[in-house]
């Protein structure tokens, strides 16, 4: 395996971000619209506007908090909910033991690859893309792909938990952010759990929540009527900022890593405040405004190098677990955009902080296309093969085989037990991209419309043959009684 990460910030760098932190805490302060969070910070000396819904922080009681969950909670994710390192490593890049991707995004937008169409997705397309999600082996929690248009939209997370439970064996989470879902979510969560209880306090299946913050500075309304929810379980707590650089935080990384880094440490001071025992984590998703067209875009140079000064500054200054998400790209469809800010974008974080390796997400997460997840496992897989190193026993190093086979005149590695014994796990061998021999006296060929076709086929013939999971009577009963009294009381409102 690879070994130790690339730093963007030095200590003394990582001291004055720490100092610039407490000073805007302390001096600016933080918009929060939760009484709960405003009235802990008030018993615990802090200055409090009520009527501005503000509060600001004195640095000891930052640094206090801070210290209280160092080192509790080592979990490393990317935003989504699978934790696929199950604890940070000292100095090293973290990376899963085996070959995992990421499925699911919450999408409100399926591409359409024959139609070449962006389309709302309906039921069928929810249940498609969480059949296929099963049917991929490195794929280990299914997340819900699509927000289903043909849902009431009070309702929609719930009936979408519910075609998650039906057709995955390994369900991974549905997004919410309506705190009168959180009561249904938590019993839906502890049906998929079964007698795990423990694994609510870490990982709870079905629910998730990240708070996100609004840079600059603010927690809304509803991440905050989620968190009050949510507390009562004792669900892990994720601060969640996206700061834009020239648009909603300072045009640096500096700046911004300083506004995030605020919000997280801010909303982290107040709500363990509350709640110590609960397991606190933060992720970033920074993005730059393109002054020509107003687009987000997180593929860049400055917005990736925030997220890392952000991983690096918590992980060695503080001791707590911050994620990246390498998913979000502004490119829209299947194709060289998509390949190059995908890769780029992935290899950056993994030789920085970590490898979340994603699949399908399209236009910054708000489409979702199974044929791009199909080009995204063959390129993930040759990035995590990378960083899985090269070991160098008495296997591998083939001394005895060299001196055996001398100059090839007798025999072939080809043909050698050991290029069988180890050609699967050691080369890479992609299923769509074309690697055959050409000849250049023919026409060109157009490669990257077969590639897409191929993918989009693949994906399909794996929905066609994934069989239908077979769902326990009672747990199809209780399933049903959950969700038919989340429809009686939210769709009453």
């Amino acid at each position: 395996m690879l070994k130790g990460f690339l730093r963007v910030i030095e200590p003394e760098q990582m001291e004055r971000l720490h100092r610039g932190t407490l000073q805007v805490l302390e001096r600016t302060g933080l918009r929060l619209q939760g009484q709960f969070l405003l009235r802990a910070l008030a018993e615990a000396g802090c200055r409090v506007d009520f009527a501005a819904r503000r509060a600001w922080f004195p640095p000891e009681l930052v640094e206090r908090q801070i210290a209280a969950q160092r080192d509790r909670y080592r979990m490393v994710r990317s935003s989504l909910w699978y934790p696929f390192c199950r604890s940070l490593p000292a100095d090293d890049v973290a990376t899963p033991e085996e070959f995992i991707v990421d499925f699911g995004y919450g999408a409100p937008w399926l591409y359409d690859y024959p139609q070449g169409r962006f389309r709302k997705p309906t039921i069928q397309d929810q249940v498609d893309m969480i059949r296929l999600g099963e049917a991929l082996p490195s794929v280990k929690a299914v997340n819900a792909p699509l927000i289903c248009s043909e849902f009431d939209s009070r309702i929609e997370t719930i009936e979408s938990s519910r075609l998650l439970l039906l057709n995955s064996r390994k369900p991974g989470w549905v997004g919410t952010s309506a705190a009168q879902e959180v009561k249904y979510l938590a019993e839906l969560a502890a049906l998929a759990a079964g007698r795990d209880r423990d694994s609510w306090r870490t990982g709870p299946p079905i629910f998730v929540a990240a708070y996100c913050t609004t840079s600059p500075l603010k927690l809304d309304t509803r991440s905050c009527g989620v968190l009050e929810e949510a507390l009562k379980y004792g669900f892990p707590v994720n601060f969640a900022p996206m700061p834009i650089l020239g648009a909603t935080a300072p045009m640096t990384p500096a700046g911004a890593a300083i506004v995030a880094a605020a919000e997280i440490l801010g909303c982290l001071t107040a709500t363990s405040l509350i709640n110590p025992d609960v397991y606190y984590f933060s992720t970033s998703i920074t993005g730059e405004m393109d002054m020509k067209t107003t687009q987000v875009c997180y593929g860049t140079p400055a917005a990736i190098l925030t997220d890392v000064a952000l991983h690096q500054l918590f992980r060695r200054r503080y001791g707590l677990v911050h994620n990246v998400e390498p998913g979000y790209v502004e490119a829209k469809v299947p194709g060289l955009q998509a390949a190059f800010l995908k890769t780029y974008r992935q290899m950056a974080f993994g030789a920085t902080v970590s490898l979340p390796l994603p699949i399908g997400a399209l236009d910054n997460a708000a489409a979702f296309s199974p044929t791009q997840a199909m080009l995204d496992l063959e390129m993930n897989e040759a990035i995590y093969k990378f960083t899985r190193g090269i070991e160098v026993n008495d296997d591998t190093c083939a001394v005895d085989l060299i001196n055996e086979l001398l100059f090839c005149e007798r025999g072939t590695y080809l043909e050698s037990e050991h290029t069988l014994a180890h050609f699967r796990d050691i080369g890479w061998n992609p299923r769509l991209f074309d690697r055959r021999y050409f000849d250049h006296t023919q026409p060109a060929p157009c490669g990257d419309e077969r590639i897409l076709q191929q993918a989009d086929q693949a994906w399909r013939q794996l929905v066609a043959h994934q069989p239908t999971p077979t769902i326990d009577s009672t747990m199809r009963r209780e399933l049903d009684r959950i969700v038919t009294a989340a429809r009686k009381e939210l769709l009453a409102t």
